[in-house]
């Protein structure tokens, strides 16, 4: 598996990608539509330095990482999202062991994230990692899953 760093030409990719993710994740019955799911991928990436990191395994995408500037020397990493086929197979982890690099060419000294609770493997793969928790879990505006607060520092 390669990482690669993406730019706005892949967007696409990484929205088809979370389609997919959180039709399965979150039981949907239909795989929200590119036009769904692209707005909330360059939403991510509108400001710079953003930061979008491709896992591709035989010439195909099967993972992404999307974020950017959340306050000075912090990044917000908005998604970090693997195709369910690829599921179980280390794109995740690939993708955030390549992280601190990529932060670093960026100007950032850290990152944060929110993951839902209730994705006992995400949290268990950040935690495993290093990221720390912020705070204390608090509900999402919109859906009401609760959320809990991550940092990663490079240094």
């Amino acid at each position: 598996m390669e990482i690669i760093q993406g730019g706005r030409d892949h967007v696409d990719t990484a929205a088809l990608i979370w389609a997919h993710a959180v039709t399965v994740r979150d039981g949907y019955d239909v795989v929200p539509s590119l036009e769904e799911a692209r707005p909330g991928i360059e939403n991510a990436l509108a400001n710079e330095p953003a930061l979008l990191l491709l896992a591709v395994e035989d010439g195909v995408a099967v993972g992404f990482l999307a974020g950017g500037p959340q306050e000075t020397g912090t990044a917000y990493v908005n998604y970090v999202g693997v195709h369910p086929d690829a599921w179980g197979k280390g794109v995740g982890e690939a993708l955030l062991r390549a992280l601190p690099d990529a932060l670093t060419e960026r100007g950032y000294g850290a990152a944060e994230l929110l993951v839902y609770v209730d994705n006992a493997r995400g949290v268990r793969l950040y935690e495993r990692l290093g990221w720390i928790k912020v705070g204390d879990p608090a509900p999402h505006p919109r859906n009401g899953r609760v959320e809990q607060r991550y940092s990663f520092s490079v240094a």
